[in-house]
């Protein structure tokens, strides 16, 4: 078995996993399950260790430790055991983060469309203010976590339906965050997908273009191969 396949079986299992692991983490939100609870904790327990062992050991044998760091750095958020503190279930939400790791893998093309105009970053962005800033709002406004959510990405989106509104200062400051955050991520989805396409029925204008000048070439070159031919002919004829 060859790296490149190891390292894909790796990715998807890993995407696999991750995605188990958040969809546990949304199920506790909604009440669905007790993720602190037998045997959910130990399920929740279990996936976090093998994601801890997996990156001190790929740390340890990575050749670029610095690059490595970078490359990963929200995947050592992810792990960072914030269970210790006291904080209910937004002990569970850092978890996001490697989420918005593997987000950057699956866009790991630089002409895909998540690197357009920057969008990448615009997207890792976004998605912290949403998670991380709905864990505080939730504190300082008293309201579930789950109902901070909804409000972060009603918010986000500027649909604004104000069944939740801010009420404490500082609420109002992660609510001028988020409001500013928001327009300028949909501002910059807009423009990205617009770019994107643009750039595509562009590309394929120009490739057509490029397929006729080539077929124009070809022509040429074979009229002046058969005006060669006939010149050479008419010169081997004279005495």
């Amino acid at each position: 078995m060859n790296k490149e396949l190891i390292h894909k079986l790796y990715i998807i299992s890993d995407f696999i996993i991750t995605f188990f692991w958040i969809i546990l983490f949304i199920l506790s939100l909604a009440g669905v399950i007790d993720i602190t609870s037998y045997p959910f904790n130990i399920i929740d327990t279990s996936i976090l260790i093998m994601f801890t062992i997996s990156y001190i050991v790929r740390f340890v044998l990575a050749e670029n430790k610095k690059k490595y760091f970078i490359n990963n750095f929200f995947n050592l958020l992810a792990i960072i055991p914030l269970g210790l503190l006291n904080i209910g279930i937004l002990a569970k939400s850092n978890r996001i983060f490697r989420v918005i790791n593997l987000l950057a893998k699956l866009g790991h093309n630089k002409n895909s469309i998540l690197y357009r105009n920057g969008f990448i970053y615009a997207l890792y962005a976004s998605t912290c203010i949403v998670f991380v800033g709905s864990g505080f709002f939730s504190i300082v406004e008293s309201i579930s976590y789950e109902d901070s959510i909804w409000w972060s990405i009603v918010t986000m989106t500027t649909v604004g339906y104000g069944d939740i509104v801010p009420k404490t200062g500082w609420g109002k400051i992660i609510a001028s965050i988020t409001m500013l955050f928001g327009i300028g991520f949909i501002g910059m989805l807009t423009s990205t997908i617009t770019n994107y396409f643009k750039d595509r029925k562009t590309n394929t204008k120009n490739s057509a273009l490029n397929g006729e000048d080539l077929q124009q070439i070809n022509n040429k070159v074979d009229e002046l191969s058969k005006l060669v031919e006939d010149l050479s002919k008419k010169l081997e004829e004279k005495p």
